[in-house]
């Protein structure tokens, strides 16, 4: 009896010194992400990739020794990632379209002149850049921190995800309503990988939801 309380408190221990650790180098690499210097938009994305996928890939993949599908780099609960993307991709798109028409989210939220007034300009947007930027944040946030901490403190780690989300696009200068959009997906991707633990879905229903968004915002722009 002495043997096996012992050995669960080892385990424990062991436990709490991982998610410290794995706390410490998702502070790492948000502050990094954040105030690491950059000169141009290449250099930003180029900081990003690295502090928000390689770091904790290598983290994984070396210090835990896990395999890096626990990022939800799988395709996961399909029935529950299928029937949550959709619904929650409807709800996306609800909250977006009220939030165009009752409040002052029409009036902030902007968009590059080149992106509005070129459709090409604004398909390669879309497709390389907005899509880069979905697959960082799903990863990052939903694939790492979510995933991970779901399996400590279960439907929390959506608000934990959520919740650290804010406090770090606070220091980015951007107006509430220039911000508003990711917030939403950050809720809703919470829900729809935590319910498929899959990054997959969450994925597509982001950037779609962005590219429907800013298809409607251009379209009542001219």
């Amino acid at each position: 009896m002495r043997y096996y309380h012992k050995k669960k408190l080892s385990t424990r221990l062991i436990e709490n010194k991982e998610i410290a650790t794995t706390s410490l180098v998702i502070v790492f690499c948000l502050l990094l992400s954040l105030f690491f210097p950059v000169q141009n938009s290449a250099q930003l994305l180029t900081r990003n990739i690295f502090f928000l996928i390689i770091v904790p890939i290598l983290y994984y993949k070396f210090i835990l020794k896990k395999n890096i599908s626990t990022f939800g780099l799988t395709l996961g609960n399909k029935q529950a990632g299928i029937f949550w993307g959709i619904l929650l991709f409807l709800a996306t798109l609800l909250t977006f379209f009220m939030l165009y028409t009752y409040t002052d989210f029409r009036k902030n939220y902007l968009l590059s002149s080149y992106v509005v007034h070129n459709f090409w300009i604004f398909l390669l947007y879309e497709l390389i850049l907005a899509n880069l930027f979905v697959f960082i944040q799903e990863f990052f946030w939903r694939g790492f921190i979510l995933l991970y901490f779901s399996k400590k403190i279960g439907l929390l780690s959506i608000f934990l995800q959520f919740f650290l989300f804010v406090l770090i696009l606070i220091p980015t200068g951007n107006s509430f309503w220039q911000m508003t959009p990711t917030l939403v997906i950050s809720l809703f991707s919470g829900i729809i990988v935590y319910k498929s633990r899959s990054i997959f879905y969450s994925w597509i229903v982001a950037l779609f939801s962005l590219v429907i968004l800013d298809s409607f915002i251009i379209y009542h722009l001219k």
